[in-house]
């Protein structure tokens, strides 16, 4: 894991919200400021809905990805190269000769 402050990029993930070095909560991000200034942890069993500010010293970890702090793309290096794949799907004569 990693700490970010890209926040209104996690919605739909789960993350490690920690204040002061400890763990607070970990959860769902059901809504984020656009700016950053804060996000929304989805209310799970019997906890309800928690709204986390930046200002107040949260800190927000993540398994994504490292995002640039300045334009909101993948630092270069950090994503995993894509493998070409290509796959043959035979046609109905190559998959049945007596057609």
């Amino acid at each position: 894991m990693h700490r970010t402050d890209q926040w209104q990029s996690l919605v739909g993930e789960t993350v490690e919200v920690r204040l002061d070095g400890e763990v607070y909560c970990i959860g769902l991000v059901d809504a984020a400021m656009h700016d950053a200034s804060g996000l929304w942890i989805a209310a799970e069993g019997a906890f309800e809905r928690k709204f986390i500010d930046a200002a107040s010293g949260f800190e927000v970890w993540t398994c994504l990805y490292p995002r640039s702090r300045w334009d909101g793309t993948a630092l270069s290096g950090t994503l995993p190269e894509t493998a070409d794949i290509s796959e043959h799907i035979p046609s109905n004569q190559e998959s049945n000769p007596h057609i």
